[in-house]
């Protein structure tokens, strides 16, 4: 990804280029490589980097919709939630942004979620041991993203504006009519809002959103760690998760909260704001964190019932009865006990003896 620097001067004199346009590559091409970014000056150049033909990933990128699947899934609490799941071809144009570009621009400090060698531990860990937590979620965090945001986004770290048009593009989605029509009515009234929008959105599904939103997030974080320093209290974001926590009199005022948020592109989830003082269910990011971080009890009692009938009547007995439709058992069973084992490591390895002990009939 080194751009030839030499060869391009000679190159661009000997076809005739002016000093200036010379002069302003290099410019260019110097501004991306200090961010360590690749330079890349057109799409037909970006098809030469993903090794796809130029007017193949024109095609893509022109017909986005239909590189997208759109279906409903079931809640682990009850109801529906809308998935917009990209296909391997436009899934694959998103990957290679997301590791050579996306992944190499600094985020804010307070933002933990999708961030390397952070995890919502690192999130929770930060509100440990405090008299009050504030907990307040983003409503449609990803899709409060517009294309128009995403577009910024590339042309501000550096991009030329016409292929920070086709960065957006390739990073955002939308449904056309005639797939939208083509959904049962009861997927209609889930992705209706969607395909009203006036412009694409950043979705859930695509490996690029965590990373752009964290980005785009950077003011925003800026804002609300100002605001938590200058009371006195804590704050940190995982994804669409804000927390902040302190003495009661510290934490900021919710209307104070609804402004800069909305000032911000985005819109709080009135039905999970929450304030817990000490004494009370404090959670953040799924983990307990008054006095010690640790899994919910609830939880790891869960696991501790799995285990006592796999154990009692065989694993495979077990999940076909409860979940005769799965074949996770063994796999199920350890990536939750992995889970509790970056929280809490002793109670994981009392977990690993019973599995042991356990026929998985494997």
């Amino acid at each position: 990804m080194n751009f030839p620097r030499n060869l391009f001067i000679e190159n661009a004199i000997a076809e005739g280029h002016s000093e200036t346009f010379i002069q302003n590559t290099l410019n260019y091409a110097d501004n991306l490589i200090q961010k360590n970014l690749p330079v890349i000056f057109s799409l037909q150049h970006f098809s030469l980097f993903v090794g796809i033909d130029f007017i193949k990933l024109q095609s893509i990128i022109r017909n986005r919709e239909n590189h997208y699947t759109y279906y409903l899934i079931k809640k682990k609490r009850g109801g529906l939630r809308r998935i917009i799941a990209p296909h391997s071809n436009i899934k694959y144009l998103q990957s290679w942004i997301k590791v050579n570009i996306i992944d190499k621009i600094e985020v804010n400090k307070s933002a933990t979620g999708f961030v390397k060698k952070k995890s919502i531990l690192d999130n929770a860990l930060l509100h440990e041991n405090q008299d009050v937590i504030l907990n307040v979620d983003l409503s449609n965090f990803f899709e409060s993203i517009t294309e128009r945001r995403v577009y910024g986004l590339f042309k501000s770290i550096g991009y030329a504006p016409n292929l920070a048009v086709e960065f957006a593009k390739i990073c955002t989605a939308s449904i056309s009519e005639y797939r939208f029509k083509n959904l049962s009515d009861e997927e209609k009234l889930f992705f209706e809002d969607f395909y009203k929008a006036k412009e694409a959105l950043l979705i859930q599904g695509a490996p690029t959103s965590p990373g752009i939103s964290n980005i785009i997030c950077r003011k925003l974080d800026t804002r609300l760690s100002r605001l938590s320093n200058k009371l006195g209290a804590s704050y940190s974001r995982y994804a669409d998760d804000i927390t902040f926590s302190g003495t009661n009199d510290k934490l900021p005022n919710v209307s104070i909260l609804k402004k800069i948020l909305e000032d911000e592109g985005f819109k709080i989830n009135w039905d999970k704001v929450g304030r817990y003082k000490t004494g009370q269910r404090q959670i953040v990011t799924g983990l307990l964190v008054d006095k010690k971080v640790r899994v919910p009890k609830k939880f790891k009692k869960d696991i501790y019932r799995h285990l006592y009938f796999c154990k009692k009547y065989g694993a495979l007995s077990h999940f076909q009865r409860i979940k005769p439709d799965k074949g996770y058992r063994k796999e199920w069973i350890l990536g939750k006990i992995l889970f509790i084992h970056a929280i809490e490591p002793n109670e994981a390895k009392k977990m690993m003896e019973i599995v042991k002990q356990i026929n998985w009939e494997i």
